[in-house]
């Protein structure tokens, strides 16, 4: 067995998932959607999303940061704005080097401008002092990260051609390089902390990974997280994803985050922008691209990561990035909020979801929950079964008095729904408070609390 392989071996005895999942979404585009008339909705109301967010169970907000855009936004000053939001509504903040002055990802990791002629030596000195002064400015404001991400889906490395490790670069010499380079930049974030200040380092890969960090670790970098992202129509099934999970737990024994997700909730469009999911080929089998389809992937992801464990978490990629008159979307169709700009169903499962998944026999019931909660006067009630069964729904009081019989007929098996409108069994309309719904099947029997407001 080589180190890494060791390594591996006695992490995965001494790791336990004793850290509170993160239920993250990446808010990078919204400074600049809000600044080009982008306004947020729930039920008609104007809101700010990300105190919104926090009140529908979401604990992190990750943005990314470019070195000098073009544009003043993911630049250091629109970071510190909306860090400072994020901190008023008591969310940890996951913060993601770029390293680059535009999009960072496998095919493009563009050096800075102003790091573009550097000799290796200064360009390592640079990555070191941007990092440190960058964390400085956000710890002096209190707003100082949970997390800080090395790069941005660094397949192949990053600050290209130094830290490029791909097919004739993948050697010890350029393995070397990116090392120093990533060691300079953790030495700038751990250099702006104080000896109380503690934050988790972050190593983020498109999918897969094995090959990318089982050489970045021989190299004794030290990360504490690995992230992978998941996009279905390029990243597979759940079951391909739940492997990739078990392939890095297995080899490193270290938690594994998908620090980027998303799904349609239409395959329809809003404006003049081309949509980069618009057809049915890249949907998941079995997942609909509907509000209801959205909803179900985001309830089975979390499921799946959570089941896992060494599943750290997920990050839901740029929910909040709808079109306006004076900026397009090309994510508009696999936003949080529909076109008009309410908020969709299916960011209840952050909260609802709660993430306890129980352990499932044959007979039992997954993705049980109800939304709007609380609720006024109406609350849709969904959930899966897994075969062909009796299924019975009754809400009770908070005496334990039955109120309401909703369901008690066989049903096939997968996703369901049932309206609840607040009345008893004999359609008179109940009072304002805290009711709870039992869901039974077979020996499988689920009760859960919802609130109604008059």
């Amino acid at each position: 067995m080589n180190r890494i392989l060791l390594i591996g071996f006695i992490n995965s005895l001494l790791f336990t998932q004793s850290n509170e999942f993160m239920k993250g979404v990446d808010l990078s585009m919204l400074k600049q959607v809000e600044d080009n008339g982008g306004l947020f909705y729930e039920n008609g109301n104007q809101i700010d999303p990300i105190q919104e967010f926090n009140s529908k169970g979401i604990n992190t907000v990750r943005l990314k940061i470019w070195h000098n855009p073009l544009q003043n936004y993911n630049d250091l000053e629109s970071v510190l704005e909306i860090a400072e939001r994020v901190k008023n509504a008591e969310l940890d903040l996951l913060l993601d080097f770029h390293y680059s002055d535009t999009w960072a990802d496998p095919s493009n990791q563009n050096k800075p401008a102003a790091w573009e002629n550097l000799n290796f030596e200064t360009l390592c000195d640079s990555i070191e002092q941007y990092s440190r002064y960058v964390i400085t400015k956000l710890k002096n404001q209190n707003t100082l990260p949970k997390y800080v991400q090395i790069g941005n889906e660094t397949d192949c490395g990053f600050l290209w051609p130094d830290g490029y490790v791909c097919g004739e670069s993948n050697n010890d010499i350029q393995w070397n390089k990116l090392r120093d380079l990533f060691m300079h930049a953790i030495e700038g974030v751990n250099t702006a902390l104080d000896f109380e200040d503690s934050l988790k380092i972050i190593s983020h890969v498109s999918s897969g990974g094995n090959w990318f960090f089982s050489n970045l670790l021989e190299e004794n970098i030290p990360i504490d997280i690995l992230a992978i992202s998941y996009y279905p129509m390029w990243h597979g099934t759940f079951a391909d994803l739940n492997q990739n999970i078990n392939m890095l737990a297995t080899q490193f024994g270290k938690p594994v985050l998908i620090v980027e997700t998303a799904y349609p909730f239409t395959l329809s469009w809003n404006d003049n922008s081309n949509n980069i999911l618009g057809l049915e080929t890249q949907l998941l089998d079995g997942y609909e691209a509907s509000e209801e389809g959205q909803l179900s992937f985001l309830y089975d992801l979390i499921s799946l990561v959570h089941d896992n464990d060494f599943g750290y978490g997920i990050c839901y990629w740029a929910p909040d990035w709808i079109s306006t008159s004076q900026f397009g979307s090309p994510w508009e169709n696999q936003a949080l909020f529909d076109f008009d700009g309410q908020l969709l169903d299916a960011v209840s499962v952050f909260d609802d979801a709660n993430v306890s998944v129980q352990t499932k026999n044959e007979y039992s019931i997954g993705g049980i929950f109800n939304y709007p909660n609380p609720f006024n006067p109406v609350t849709k009630l969904r959930y899966t079964i897994p075969k062909n069964g009796l299924v019975s729904i009754i809400i009770y009081d908070m005496l334990g008095r039955q109120v309401k019989t909703l369901v008690n007929q066989t049903q096939n098996a997968g996703y369901a729904s049932v309206i609840w409108d607040a009345t008893n069994d004999y359609g008179k309309p109940v009072s304002a408070g805290i009711y709870l719904y039992q869901i039974q099947t077979g020996e499988y029997i689920h009760t859960k609390k919802m609130v109604l407001l008059k």
